[in-house]
């Protein structure tokens, strides 16, 4: 069936030059990568799919270049330039599903699709410039957080060199730029934890400066603060050798629970719970002095039932609660006080043994 469906699309997209119809067609070339096992799609039928986004994005480039001229031009006015700013928003979106389409085909096939991805880097290593909206280093940046996340040597192979890409845009204004920039740092961390090691100092001040800004849990910059207190959870797993873990923690702490960016709540939720089971001091703090807080993120946790958290990991947060919540007496009873009743059914759900549904 995806034979069935490939060629007639690829050919579609490669004639197809209105970019609003192209990206539509992305959109269904990404999910028949994602559907696609490794085995049905054949390497003649990969190439042509590249050849065809190595197209897109050389049209894109010859695009821009012209709207460039039309701004220049002395009749440039008011009209013109709306015309300008929806060509830009298709011109983005497009952008984002070649992200998507990339994304999916390392996501499926690792390694074997790097070669192919490091094929159309020439055209989208420009999309990082800072002169380019935020918006295309967004899609860039997700391109190599991808490329990271899913191929073990493009990790080894690129890390080193996109990191100061990715501790500079840490510290972008444009809060959707700073999250893709921490995701890749966290990743970056966990997965080629001896290549990150160099940087794990730059990168807790670069993580440091997103968690304590003023607006940190604001409604525009808690996903981006979020991941950077998963990718602050990284550096204490990994390189609390070359960075001091007991400010790590305290930072880590201070900022719980995650509740924006469901994934990585879920990710340092089990981190959190793997380090109290193994009765971690370096997590529970000279005296214990963390574990009220603790104490009161795990009961907020299990109040959203499996958003937060998953099915197996809740069961062991709450049998860690019944464990340790007589340690710091009151601490449970008021975290569970302000929660609305769905919640607290949810909590208790979880401290009986049950899933909540």
């Amino acid at each position: 069936m995806i034979s069935f469906m490939w060629e007639p699309l690829i050919a579609a997209i490669k004639k197809e030059p209105e970019p609003d119809i192209t990206a539509a067609m992305l959109d269904s070339l990404a999910e028949i990568v994602d559907l696609a096992e490794p085995g049905q799609l054949s390497g003649p039928q990969v190439q042509a799919a590249f050849g065809a986004l190595q197209n897109i994005l050389t049209a894109a480039e010859g695009r821009r270049t012209q709207r460039n001229k039309r701004v220049a031009a002395e009749d440039f006015d008011e009209e013109e330039e709306e015309a300008l700013a929806a060509e830009n928003e298709a011109e983005e979106e497009l952008y984002d599903q070649v992200g998507s389409c990339l994304g999916n085909f390392l996501k499926v096939f690792g390694d074997a699709a790097l070669p192919y991805v490091e094929g159309l880097m020439p055209s989208i290593a420009p999309l990082l410039d800072k002169s380019r909206p935020d918006e295309e280093r967004r899609i860039a940046l997700c391109i190599i957080d991808d490329m990271l996340e899913h191929s073990p040597a493009g990790r080894t192979k690129y890390l080193g060199q996109l990191m100061p890409v990715l501790l500079d845009a840490c510290g972008s204004c444009h809060s959707d730029l700073r999250q893709c920039a921490v995701y890749g740092v966290g990743v970056g961390a966990s997965l080629a934890p001896e290549v990150f090691k160099q940087h794990a100092p730059a990168a807790l001040a670069a993580v440091t400066a997103i968690i304590t800004a003023p607006d940190a849990k604001g409604d525009d910059n808690e996903m981006a603060t979020d991941n950077a207190l998963s990718a602050l959870a990284a550096l204490i797993e990994h390189h609390s050798d070359v960075c001091a873990a007991d400010g790590m923690v305290e930072l880590l702490v201070s900022g719980l629970p995650l509740k924006c960016d469901a994934v990585e709540a879920q990710k340092v939720n089990e981190w959190l719970v793997k380090r109290l089971e193994a009765q971690d001091q370096r997590l529970l703090g000279p005296s214990n002095k963390h574990l009220p807080k603790l104490v009161a993120s795990f009961v907020e946790t299990l109040g959203r039932a499996t958003d937060l958290v998953e099915e197996g990991v809740g069961l062991r947060m709450a049998g860690l609660l019944n464990a340790l919540g007589s340690s710091v007496p009151g601490t449970l009873e008021a975290a569970f006080t302000i929660m609305k009743d769905k919640q607290k059914a949810n909590f208790q759900s979880y401290m009986s043994g049950q899933v909540p549904k």
